[in-house]
Order: structure tokens, then C-alpha cells, then sequence
């Protein structure tokens, strides 16, 4: 079957012949097919319609969604980016134009990303849609930019205001003129910070007049300043502020008096101290600083001290060159001072005596600083005092023992008899006390060792070690009687190290754990055994080594004493042994003071058995006959008693002294028995 395109169906006419002809058959067929052509193209024509309608429908319904994108990008990013441009020109980080020029080529650039997800056939409008919302929010711009200027405007203004203030008033003011002019800023506004410009600079020039014053304790200032403000001499002020800054400076005038009237009342309530340590100072001999003494003076003028100033003043040169005499010497020139008082006539009695007072008051000041802390008077004497660190004692034992004798042969070059050696100084005892109690057995040990080590050699060195174990201990003699042990390197009958024993017995006692006999067992035992063989304080100092030694001996054997009026025998003869180094009965001698001497007692070299000890006696007894001629059992009837001198070589001798307590001597010489090599 052959189509025909409905254009050329169209154009066809039917002849019109046909509308006369009468219809045949074959002629209504073919009118029958004409019109199933027509049907056809008829709803042909209507489905293109409705295509059509469909297409420009589908066409519409992506325009309005490709829109209803861009309104969410403009109600999002746009806004924001907007907002974002909007604070930079309010804030004079950018201007209006810069920011039409970012927004706009932030618009071009995001649309651009945002192009191909549009309809093509809508793209034009919905570019034309995007700008013309694009364009609508630059305008904001401009007024921001415009508040801006005039707040920076105003914060510069201010801070001009700020600068002119720090230069002189003059040239602050041209300069706030000069920069005010270039500030787009009403007049008005320039003349009123002028006015305030210079009313600034009145209140700060009144305040500086009277701190002023005030830190130069200067009232006239403060007076002055008040006539000022009364006259109208600030003129930019208005008269509250007027008032206030009078009222400020008379209150300030109302405190410099009250102040003067205090310091007044307290510079005559000090005058006693300040004197009194001028005293002080004065009578140590100490050359005196001109300003020091110029400035006690101002404080002590017109007070009841002034007088007393003044003679120190005067005699301060004579009362230094007492003060650096040594006691001796001073004491010698008090009493040259009291005869000559005593013989003669003064034309000024009362100075003279004044004077001879205040030696009085130095001497025995000078007396009690030499017995309680002689460092004191080394360091008025311009030489160095060593301070002793506790912790040297266990850390430097060495350097701790050559400060302290160094201390020591200080106080001995000042050659003052009146002087009681204490290396250590009274500030530093304290400490140094603890820190030496605190130390070991075997710590105290080394440091005594090396204590007499560094004494050796020293002029009174065996004097220097002895007073500063008696300051450590605090008075406890063990210590003393350690030392001598450790210099002896006395050891018992079974080699036990005596000093060792003394010290361990001293930690013993200060702990207080352990019984042992009382003080008055002990005393008597101990005087039962040495006699008249010790006294004084020898006899303490052996009594406190025994007290240790029984202690550490208690200790050593586990020794459980039942209370404290039980003792060990045992161990009480070691202690004596141990702490006196052995005592010797003598029995053959003249009986004195009516026969009530029955035993004499005397100590033996330490350690020594009493037939060594006879057979040096006989030695002895021999050699003195022999070049006396007296008896030998006329010595022997002599009383021995251990001398305080010792041969040339440093062995110990005895004198041999008759009833009344004299001394062998026979043509002039006092003769002794030597122990050949005993010098412990």
C-alpha cells in the first residue's frame, strides 16, 4: 500500500466534477479511504500537540528546578559571601568598590561552576536570573564604607588627642590642630577636642604639680598651686573640677604636716637607739663613716641625747685605741687613770671620770665578749672570721678542721690572756652542734682524728682541738677525753681502740635505751679506784670517758643490768682500766696529816702493768741516789705524783714530794723519776 505525505494529500483537489457525479460503488470506496486519511492526520496532528505541550512542560519544570538551585546557592553562599564583605567594610578592612569587585568576581566564578547543571534552553534566563540578584546586593556596600570612614575617623581623633598629650603643651596643641585639619569630621567636633585638649592639660598639669610636692615633701608648692586655682589661673577647668584639685592639694598639705609632725615625734623617739648604737659603734674602735656620724647627729639634735652625742663624738678616737688594747692593757691604763685621779687636781674632774667610766664599760665589755664569743673580737680586729657549714663536718671533715683552727689561732694572736678559745663562733654553734651530734660513730671519729691532725704542730694545739669538741659535746667531757685517746691511740689490754669505745658509749647514753648504774654507783666506784690519782678536771674528764666506756661495754656484752643499783663488775674494771689507763697503789711512804693518808694513788702510764711500772721506779729511785746521795729508801718514802712536765724526748715523769707537798730538790734542782719511752 502506498503512503502519501499528508502535505501533498492536502494539496490535492478533488475534481469537481465529482460533487455532480452521482456516486458508483468504486467511488464511495474511495470516499470511504479519503476519509480514514483524514481521521489519521487529525490525531496525528493532536499527539504533536500534546508532545509539545509535554516538551515545553518538562522544559518549564527544569527551569523552575535549575532556579530553585540557584536561590539555594544565593540564600547560602551568596548571604554569606555578602555578609563576610559587608563586616570587612565595616570594619575599614576593605572599601565598598574593592568589595563590589571581589563579590562580583566571586558571583561570575561560582556561577560558572554552577553553568553546567542548567537547562540549555533556560541558560540565558537563568544568567540573567543569577545577575540580577547578583547586582542588587553591591549597593549595601557604599554606606558601610561611608560609617566606616567616620569611625576610623574618630579613633584616629582620639588617638591624635592621646600623642598631643606627651608633648609640651605648645607644641601638643599645633599638633592636634595641624593633624585634626586633614579628618573628614564635623567642626564642631574638632573645636570640642580642642577645648577638652587643653582642659586635659591643665588637670594634668595641677596633678603633676602635686605629686610633685608631695614626693619633695614641699608645702609652699602645695600652697602656691592653691592661689593659682583660686585666681583662675587654669581656665579650662569648670568649677567643680577647680575645687576638687583645691581640696585635693589642701588635703595633701594637711597630710606633709601631719607626716613632718610624725616623723618629727619619731625621729625624737629614736634618738635613744640611734645614739645608743652610735655608742656601740663607737666603742668598738671601728673607724667611723662621715655620713653615719652626720646623720646620727641630725637625729639626736635637740633631744636629751644630743649632749651624750657630742662627748662620744670627741672622745670617739681615744675610746678606738682603748677598745684595741688587750685587756691586760686596758685594766692597767683603768687603774694608771684612777691614781692619777686619786694624786692630782683636773681642771675638768667630770669629763675625766666620765672617761675613765666608759673605759670601764669597755673593758668589761670586751671581758664577756672574750669569754662568750672571742670571733667577735678577731673580726673587730680586721681579720677574716671563718664561718663553719654544718654540712662539712661529714662532707669536708679537712676543711671544717682548718677553718676552726684557723678561728682558733686568731683568738690566740690577739695574745690576750683574758680570751677563752671557742673556734666556733656563737652563730654558727647551733647548727653546728646538731650537725655533729647527728653524725656516726665512725664520722665523730674521723673528724676528731682530723681535728688534732690539723692542731698538730700549732702553737696550744692540743688547747685548740680540746675547746671546740667542748663546744660541739656542749659540755659533755667525753668528747675531750676521745680526743686525747685518739692522739694517744690508747687501746685496751684486748686491743680494743678507746676512743671508739668513749664515742659509741656517748651515742649510748644520748639514746637513753639502755640501763645502766647510776651516777652515784658509778662515782664511787670510779673514786674508790683513782684516788688522789686525778682531780679537778682531769677527774671529770676521766669520770665521763669511764661513764661512756661502761655504757659501751654494757652494750657490747648484751650485759642486761636488773635495775639501776646493779652493775657488773667486770665490766666496771675494763671501764676504769680503759678510761684512766691504770692506777698505781703506792703503800711505802711518810704518812701524812697525822697518818689519815693510808694508800697513795697515782696514774701510770696508760696501759702499763704495775711491775713495768715498779721496775722504772727502781730505775729511778737508783739514778737519784746515785747522784744525790740520799737513800734510795729515802726515795721510796717519798710520795710519787705525775708531773706536768715531760723529759726533752716527751716521756712522762714523776715528782717525788714529801709530806707538806714539796718537790724533791737537792742543790737547787727539782729531781723526777723519767719513764724511759712512756709518753702516753
Amino acid at each position: 500500500m502506498m503512503l502519501i505525505p499528508r502535505s501533498q494529500g492536502r494539496e490535492v483537489s478533488r475534481p469537481s466534477l465529482q460533487q455532480h457525479t452521482p456516486m458508483t460503488g468504486l467511488a464511495s470506496i474511495g470516499n470511504a479511504i479519503g476519509g480514514a486519511f483524514e481521521a489519521r492526520d487529525q490525531k496525528q496532528q493532536e499527539a504533536e500537540v500534546s508532545a509539545k505541550r509535554l516538551e515545553l512542560y518538562h522544559n518549564a519544570l527544569d527551569e523552575q528546578e535549575a532556579k530553585v538551585k540557584l536561590d539555594d546557592v544565593m540564600t547560602t553562599e551568596m548571604s554569606e559571601q555578602v555578609t563576610l564583605l559587608k563586616n570587612d567594610v565595616s570594619n575599614g578592612v576593605m572599601t565598598a568598590d574593592a568589595a563590589s569587585q571581589t563579590f562580583k568576581k566571586w558571583s561570575d566564578e561560582r556561577y560558572k561552576q554552577l553553568e553546567n547543571d542548567m537547562p540549555m534552553h533556560a541558560r540565558q534566563n537563568l544568567k540573567n536570573y543569577w545577575d540580577a540578584n547578583s547586582t542588587k546586593q553591591t549597593p549595601g556596600f557604599l554606606p558601610l564604607q561611608l560609617r566606616a570612614d567616620v569611625q576610623k575617623g574618630v579613633v584616629l581623633a582620639d588617638r591624635i588627642t592621646d600623642i598631643a598629650t606627651r608633648y609640651e603643651r605648645k607644641q601638643g596643641r599645633e599638633y592636634l590642630e595641624t593633624s585634626l585639619a586633614g579628618l573628614n569630621l564635623p567642626e564642631a567636633d574638632k573645636q570640642a577636642r580642642l577645648y577638652n585638649y587643653e582642659t586635659t592639660r591643665d588637670v594634668l598639669d595641677i596633678d603633676g604639680r602635686i605629686s610633685a610636692a608631695v614626693e619633695g615633701n614641699n608645702i609652699a608648692d602645695l600652697q602656691t598651686l592653691v592661689s593659682d586655682l583660686d585666681n583662675g589661673k587654669y581656665g579650662y577647668i569648670d568649677g567643680p573640677t577647680a575645687q576638687q584639685k583645691k581640696n585635693m592639694a589642701l588635703s595633701r598639705i594637711d597630710a606633709l604636716n601631719k607626716q613632718a609632725e610624725v616623723q618629727e615625734n619619731k625621729r625624737v623617739q629614736v634618738a635613744g637607739k640611734l645614739f645608743n648604737d652610735f655608742k656601740t659603734q663607737v666603742m668598738t674602735g671601728r673607724a667611723l663613716d662621715d655620713d653615719y656620724v652626720n646623720n646620727v647627729g641630725e637625729s639626736v639634735k635637740g633631744t636629751e641625747h644630743e649632749g651624750e652625742y657630742q662627748f662620744y663624738k670627741q672622745q670617739s678616737l681615744n675610746f678606738g685605741r682603748f677598745s684595741k688594747l688587750s685587756t691586760s692593757e686596758q685594766l692597767k691604763l683603768i687603774n694608771e687613770q684612777k691614781a692619777k685621779a686619786k694624786n692630782s687636781k683636773s681642771a675638768d674632774p667630770a669629763t675625766e671620770e666620765k672617761i675613765l667610766g666608759v673605759y670601764e664599760s669597755i673593758y668589761a665589755e670586751k671581758l664577756k665578749t672574750g669569754q662568750n664569743n672571742p670571733n667577735q673580737l678577731v673580726a673587730e680586729a680586721g681579720i677574716q672570721v671563718n664561718t663553719i657549714e654544718p654540712a662539712e663536718f661529714k662532707t669536708n671533715p679537712k676543711g671544717a678542721a682548718q677553718k676552726i683552727v684557723d678561728n682558733a689561732t686568731s683568738q690566740l694572736a690577739l695574745k690576750d690572756n683574758n680570751i677563752k678559745l671557742a673556734p666556733i663562733s656563737q652563730e654558727d654553734l647551733p647548727d653546728a652542734k646538731k650537725a655533729f651530734d647527728a653524725m656516726s660513730v665512725n664520722d665523730k671519729l674521723n673528724f676528731i682524728g682530723g681535728l688534732i691532725s690539723e692542731s698538730k704542730g700549732v702553737q696550744s694545739g692540743n688547747a685548740i682541738w680540746g675547746a671546740t669538741l667542748g663546744q660541739l659535746g656542749g659540755g659533755d667531757l667525753s668528747y675531750i677525753m676521745a680526743g686525747v685517746a685518739r692522739m694517744n691511740n690508747y687501746k685496751s689490754t684486748q686491743g680494743e681502740d678507746v676512743a671508739t669505745a668513749i664515742i659509741s658509749g656517748t651515742q649510748v647514753l644520748k639514746n637513753k635505751q639502755l640501763i645502766i648504774p647510776k651516777d652515784d654507783i658509778l662515782k664511787q666506784k670510779f673514786s674508790e679506784y683513782v684516788g688522789n690519782s686525778a682531780s679537778g678536771n682531769t677527774a671529770n674528764m676521766s669520770f665521763a670517758a669511764f661513764k661512756s666506756i661502761y655504757a659501751h661495754l654494757t652494750e657490747r656484752n648484751s650485759y642486761q643490768h636488773k635495775d639501776k643499783d646493779d652493775f657488773s663488775k667486770e665490766i666496771m674494771d675494763s671501764a676504769l682500766s680503759m678510761s684512766t689507763g691504770g692506777v698505781y697503789v703506792q703503800g711505802n711512804f711518810k704518812n701524812t696529816v697525822g697518818g689519815k693518808i693510808k694508800d697513795w694513788k697515782v696514774s701510770k702510764p696508760y696501759g702499763m702493768d704495775d711491775t713495768l711500772f715498779e721496775g722504772h721506779l727502781a730505775k729511778g729511785y737508783a739514778q737519784i741516789a746515785n747522784q744525790t746521795g740520799l737513800s734510795v729508801s729515802d726515795l721510796e718514802s717519798l710520795r710519787l705524783r705525775r708531773s706536768d712536765r715531760r723529759s726533752p724526748k716527751g716521756e712522762i715523769q714523776y715528782d717525788l714530794i714529801n709530806e707538806r707537798g714539796n718537790p724533791l730538790q737537792v742543790g737547787g734542782v727539782v729531781w723526777r723519776i723519767n719513764i724511759d719511752g712512756a709518753t702516753k
